[in-house]
């Protein structure tokens, strides 16, 4: 997979962006902001993918928020000059101007009973952005005004770039309401993939 593009937005509060993927085609996308605690989510509706994020269960300002998106590009655009390389049907695969993808990192411990899913919390030297994902989920029961009922909220993955380190972690989507009772979490123990974006 090499860099398809890359997005920069400048949001004034939480939001949402439509993906320019082609869905018929393998994708990854990895994203980072300048604030902390800004969470990222992906959503599919029809053939389109729609990426969310907001400061963690506030609505603060995300700062600057940059979108990688990473695809196969066969063929790749010819470069005016450099080094091509095609495959065996003809198809220019690479070029020296292909801007490959690093491999994802995985960020966590796997069976650790506090660095894995949602509680994984790392700060890194370097640029990395993260790839979306849910860790876990909050669950609770809301009493408001004598009438019950449940709550939830996802625990999404973010990436926060100061201009020198990263943290890498998860955050909570949505606020618990002040009456929520009997809160609990559930984690997916899964690692947190992030990937190096310093030479994009």
């Amino acid at each position: 997979m090499s860099l398809v593009q890359k997005i920069v937005l400048n949001p004034a509060s939480s939001g949402s962006y439509v993906l320019p993927v082609n869905s018929s085609a393998p994708f990854l996308v990895a994203c980072q902001a300048t604030a902390n605690n800004v969470i990222f989510w992906i959503n599919k509706s029809g053939a389109n993918y729609t990426l969310s994020y907001c400061v963690a269960a506030s609505a603060a300002s995300p700062g600057t928020v940059t979108i990688y998106i990473f695809g196969y590009v066969i063929p790749q655009p010819l470069p005016k000059w450099g080094i091509a390389i095609w495959n065996a049907v003809g198809q220019c695969i690479i070029t020296n101007e292909t801007k490959v993808m690093t491999p994802p990192v995985g960020f966590g411990t796997v069976g650790s009973p506090t660095d894995i899913g949602y509680l994984i919390d790392k700060t890194v030297a370097g640029k990395f952005a993260v790839i979306p994902r849910v860790m876990g989920i909050a669950a609770g029961v809301i009493h408001d005004g004598g009438a019950t009922r449940p709550w939830t909220s996802p625990i999404d993955t973010l990436c926060y770039y100061n201009g020198a380190t990263s943290r890498i972690s998860a955050g909570q989507r949505l606020a618990a309401d002040g009456s929520i009772q009997n809160l609990s979490y559930s984690n997916s123990r899964d690692l947190i993939y992030a990937i190096d974006v310093s030479r994009y």
